[in-house]
């Protein structure tokens, strides 16, 4: 390393630590400006992943606060009344699994979502949408037996992009319908494609969501006051992510039955990678 090389890699560091936005750019000599420049990405990184790192802490630590509480004093009360009554004992080892199922679902949601923040992503690849949802539906009525899951027959479509985000933006969505749905009720998943816009659309015939709160349910943890359902909040905030990260949008809207009706509309032909 010549010595304009070390003295911009000992800045970068400094301004790094300062929480700086970046080095100052520079046009030659060009050894030093490529420098300046991978080194600006560099930083633009780590900051990246820093900040994911930071939010995934301050969520992790409110979120879990409570389901961790409520697991251990249903412990220390097994442990003081070694003679419960076995009707008592089985509810509160049923409350502790609710509350291991919750605790669970919260860390895979928040990863999920901190690996997105870090724009911790593999390399865009052909995606088969249609495959993606009948596969999907079908893992979908299996979690939700009770659910009637109508998945309307579609021309074959293929976007660019990654399988496992997608995925787990589409299975949010089927699990969102199913447990803010009526229950019993019917959801419905279509897949069509207008010029350069391929859309997902899944409709629900349950109360639906105000339009003045639809914004608001996209965030992190965001919990709708019509519904007791067991949820993380994350659901839709991971939707949305997803959406984001592969150029396109999340709407929610109401659909023909009055349900919600969300609509994931993605860009059909491959667009630029996310800045890393």
């Amino acid at each position: 390393m010549t010595a304009a090389q070390a003295e911009s890699a000992a800045t970068a560091s400094y301004l790094f630590s300062l929480g700086e936005p970046a080095l100052p750019a520079v046009d030659r000599p060009r050894e030093v400006a490529d420098l300046s420049h991978a080194l600006n990405a560099m930083l633009d990184q780590l900051r990246t992943s820093m900040e994911a790192t930071r939010r995934f802490t301050a969520d992790a630590g409110h979120e879990l606060r409570t389901p961790l509480t409520t697991l251990g004093m249903t412990l220390e009360t097994l442990q003081r009344n070694p003679d419960l009554p076995e009707t008592q004992r089985t509810l509160a080892l049923e409350a502790m699994r609710t509350e291991h199922r919750r605790i669970t679902t919260l860390l895979t949601g928040l990863q999920a979502l901190a690996r997105g923040d870090a724009h911790a992503l593999p390399g865009r690849a052909p995606v088969d949408l249609t495959a993606l949802l009948t596969e999907a539906v079908q893992h979908a009525a299996r979690r939700h037996p009770a659910v009637t899951y109508r998945l309307e027959p579609a021309a074959p479509v293929t976007v660019q992009g990654w399988q496992a985000g997608l995925r787990l933006a589409v299975d949010n969505l089927l699990d969102n319908a199913a447990l803010h749905g009526r229950a019993d009720g019917h959801v419905d998943i279509r897949l069509s494609q207008h010029c350069t816009t391929v859309r997902i659309t899944v409709g629900d015939d349950g109360p639906g969501i105000p339009p003045d709160q639809r914004q608001a349910r996209k965030e992190r943890f965001t919990r709708g006051s019509r519904t007791h359902a067991p949820c993380s909040g994350l659901g839709l905030a991971l939707v949305e992510q997803q959406a984001q990260l592969h150029h396109g949008t999340l709407h929610l809207g109401e659909g023909p039955g009055g349900g919600l009706q969300a609509v994931v509309s993605l860009p059909s032909a491959p667009g630029p990678e996310p800045h890393r």
